[in-house]
């Protein structure tokens, strides 16, 4: 056999065994999990004339067809709330059951992801030291600043025990925040073990003043909505979010306020800190603002990086609660490549860092292992979570849910022949840990103050002079 004749048998062999190779990876990617690239959602037949008990059916029936990795056990957890419980008299009823229902599969993005439900006139978030009153009805304006002490007679750490029985799966810090909008239903309180009279709370309160008092409150005539995954935006001044337009707010637009509550309207807001040296990126969602594409957002941060000088870089996650990893995680490379050796990006994170918005911000301990700085607290959800969702509406009430169909494992990292989504083996790299190496939180005074002790303690660490620890808030 020729030279030239050997080579082409060789080049065949080759070919003949790439073929191969690349044949069986196949299987083992469509085996692993590959499919869900490609499978549809089962949708059940809708009852002629739904009603709100047959919201519930129709609930089991969506659910049990498309929930994934479903085990034994919460079946009949699922099936057992959804056999006890009463027959729906309000949107309210159906919100909750629905909650109770899909709380079983200890998975934070299976939920109801629009909710309807009579509310209280106020609105709460959570400071390390307790929960305040961010946003009344013009007529409980004078309750906004105030800290919560009782909640029909409970504490509300104390109500925080119930929340596994409305909030599956998620981080301690999740639970508390969704408990932000559970606070403000009374028919949830009541659940929980909180006094509720005909619909109204007794609330007992503190002033900044320790002055204590009380004020009963009436539920909402009519439903409002709400999603859990940007109910946050109550905290911030001057949003009319969920049906709350001509609300009076704690903080208002008009005063000086710390750059994660400016532009309220904005996801992204880009900042020059020019005494310390630094650029600040807040990124609330991961996808793009109607009027700038993530791509100009990028060259813009790029673009001020390169003008200051910065030799720091401060990535603000704390209210990224998601969307589409995949379209930031060019701004997550380009802004950790973006790092002097001498310099450090801090990344700020809290428990509405959640969803694409953990897995955008786990990317910079890969990109940026040995110059990053993890400041604020807990983030919203464990290393390892089912997601990629399903959007079934219930008929009757219109109540949105979340349900899931595929895995992130940040924790272990996704292999080729595991269960993760299959895009997320191709794109992500395991991590240790998303934990804080300095842990903050805003308190109550620092929040009333309009002060961000999160980013004034990383001003400290930047500067580690005595002018900015006077200056952070208590």
């Amino acid at each position: 056999m020729s030279r030239q004749h050997r080579i082409k048998a060789i080049l065949i062999k080759c070919l003949i065994a790439y073929g191969i190779f690349t044949f069986l990876l196949g299987i083992a990617f469509v085996s692993a999990g590959g499919m869900q690239l490609f499978s549809s959602s089962i949708t059940p037949p809708v009852p002629e004339s739904p009603t709100l008990a047959s919201d519930l059916e129709y609930l089991r029936d969506v659910v049990l067809l498309n929930e994934k990795d479903i085990t034994p056990e919460q079946r009949a957890a699922f099936n057992e709330v959804l056999d006890n419980a009463p027959e729906p008299q309000s949107v309210t009823d159906v919100t909750l059951t629905a909650m109770q229902a899909l709380a079983v599969f200890d998975n934070a993005h299976t939920t109801v992801l629009e909710t309807w439900m009579h509310h209280l006139p106020v609105r709460f978030h959570w400071t390390s030291n307790g929960l305040i009153i961010v946003k009344a009805r013009s007529a409980y304006a004078d309750l906004l600043g105030q800290k919560v002490i009782l909640m029909g007679g409970k504490p509300p750490n104390t109500l925080l025990n119930a929340m596994t029985e409305f909030v599956g799966g998620g981080t301690d810090s999740w639970r508390r925040y969704r408990s932000e909008s559970l606070f403000s239903v009374p028919a949830a309180l009541a659940q929980m073990g909180a006094m509720v009279n005909n619909a109204s709370v007794e609330l007992a309160l503190e002033s900044p003043d320790g002055q204590r008092s009380t004020a009963t409150l009436q539920a909402d005539e009519d439903p409002m909505p709400g999603d859990p995954f940007w109910d946050f935006r109550h905290a911030f001044p001057g949003n009319d979010s969920f049906g709350t337009a001509g609300w009076e707010t704690l903080l208002s637009d008009d005063q000086p306020l710390p750059l994660y509550l400016q532009q309220s309207d904005r996801l992204h807001v880009v900042g020059s800190l020019p005494d310390f040296n630094a650029v600040y990126l807040r990124m609330n969602a991961s996808f793009a603002d109607s009027d700038e594409t993530l791509d100009q957002l990028e060259q813009r941060v790029l673009n001020l990086i390169d003008d200051t000088a910065a030799d720091n870089i401060i990535v603000d996650f704390r209210f990224n609660r998601g969307g589409d990893y995949t379209q930031v995680l060019p701004i997550v490379r380009a802004t950790a490549e973006a790092v002097p050796e001498q310099g450090e990006l801090y990344l700020l994170v809290g428990a509405n860092t959640f969803s694409a918005g953990i897995i955008a911000a786990s990317q910079y301990q890969r990109y940026l292992p040995d110059n990053l700085t993890i400041v604020g607290s807990e983030i919203g959800d464990q290393l390892r979570f089912r997601a990629e969702g399903f959007y079934p509406t219930l008929p009757a009430s219109g109540i949105q849910l979340y349900l899931t169909k595929a895995w992130t494992d940040l924790a272990n990292g996704c292999g080729w022949f595991d269960d993760c989504w299959p895009v997320n083996k191709l794109l992500l790299r395991q991590v240790d840990s998303l934990s804080p190496d300095i842990y903050v939180e805003n308190t109550w005074a620092s929040y009333r103050a309009a002060h961000d002790r999160v980013l004034e303690m990383v001003l400290q660490d930047m500067m580690r002079d005595s002018q900015v620890t006077t200056n952070l808030a208590d």
